[in-house]
């Protein structure tokens, strides 16, 4: 090991202790994570990926360093590529010239450039979980030390991983990472009994993308995937720090807006509606589709049942698409 990595090493172990131990959103864990082992071994890229529900495939969750990738649609099936025959036999690779490893799957073009490459197993309570990818520009980049100190800091990290990825498996969506239904179910009533005891405001915004049909029917449903998951992207980085997002089905989402009147949920809404219309989505092959959606906001009223503000929300939704969509409404 290089002395300045055995010197950094107490400190790296430091940072990740206090973000496993932390309440931030898994993605944002990983990505830093990602980037404490880059700047530990001299890494171009990191990435974290982790097996799916079913376990037959890898799904990326969290990068550091990679140049144009979509990361929700990187993925590998079991024993498919570098990643797929770690995570397949639980053993480490170590690639010092990725072009004469058979193993090794070329990204498509105007993506990271990758010469060279370690990845390791998750391995949390003996089972697999997923992998630690770190890859260079350069031929010859790592060495063992290198191997051996990502080994390290994924067994140090992974059943901790793994507690977080199973909490988040039962609460979201696998497609979007929003919450799921079963969540609201859960968290909305807590979010109205909040309300009256602390004597606040409360209030939803339902979401529905406009024409979204039309993506599928004339693009794919993988086009369509690629969509959502961006427009929840895009959702996520318009509303407020302790609002919610939940993907309430299909292509409708709902944001629940603690401490946020009629007024406020509007100014939410209409930011979300900036946020998604603002650029053209790329889904590639040069394809690029600008989206609209529409957006029904509703205030809780005291003695109303959630049912009954959801349904509010979701007139109120509909009466923006009857007047031309594109457009937030607030329920009366």
């Amino acid at each position: 090991m290089k002395p300045e990595q055995l010197a950094r090493l107490p400190a790296v172990l430091f940072e990740i202790g206090k973000l496993v131990g932390s309440d931030l959103d898994p993605g944002i864990l990983l990505s830093r994570i990602a980037e404490l082992v880059c700047q530990l071994i001299g890494a171009k890229a990191c990435s974290v990926m982790l097996l799916d529900a079913d376990r037959r495939r890898l799904l990326a969750k969290a990068a550091y360093g990679l140049r144009t990738e979509r990361m929700h649609t990187l993925s590998f099936a079991v024993g498919e590529g570098v990643a797929g025959w770690v995570v397949e036999r639980g053993e480490t690779a170590l690639i010092s010239d990725v072009s004469k490893d058979p193993r090794f799957v070329p990204l498509p073009a105007n993506q990271t450039p990758i010469a060279s490459m370690l990845c390791v197993p998750l391995l949390a309570r003996g089972e697999r979980v997923g992998v630690v990818t770190a890859t260079s520009e350069e031929i010859n980049a790592f060495h063992g030390d290198d191997l051996e100190l990502v080994k390290f800091i994924s067994t140090t990290i992974a059943l901790d991983i793994e507690n977080v990825r199973l909490h988040r498996v039962a609460v979201t969506d696998p497609l979007t990472g929003a919450f799921n239904r079963e969540f609201l179910h859960q968290r909305l009533p807590g979010e109205i009994e909040a309300a009256i005891d602390r004597d606040r405001p409360l209030s939803i915004a339902l979401v529905d993308v406009d024409h979204f049909k039309l993506v599928n029917d004339q693009h794919g449903h993988g086009v369509g995937d690629v969509v959502l998951a961006e427009v929840a992207r895009r959702l996520r980085g318009a509303i407020r720090g302790g609002d919610l997002l939940v993907r309430y089905g299909g292509e409708e989402f709902l944001t629940v807006l603690p401490k946020a009147d009629a007024g406020r949920a509007w100014e939410v809404g209409e930011r979300m509606r900036q946020r998604v219309c603002e650029r053209a989505f790329d889904v590639g092959d040069g394809i690029a589709l600008l989206l609209r959606i529409s957006v029904g906001i509703a205030q809780w009223r005291m003695g109303e049942t959630m049912p009954d503000l959801i349904e509010r929300a979701d007139i109120a939704m509909y009466g923006a698409k009857q007047r031309g969509r594109n457009r937030v409404e607030v329920a009366p």
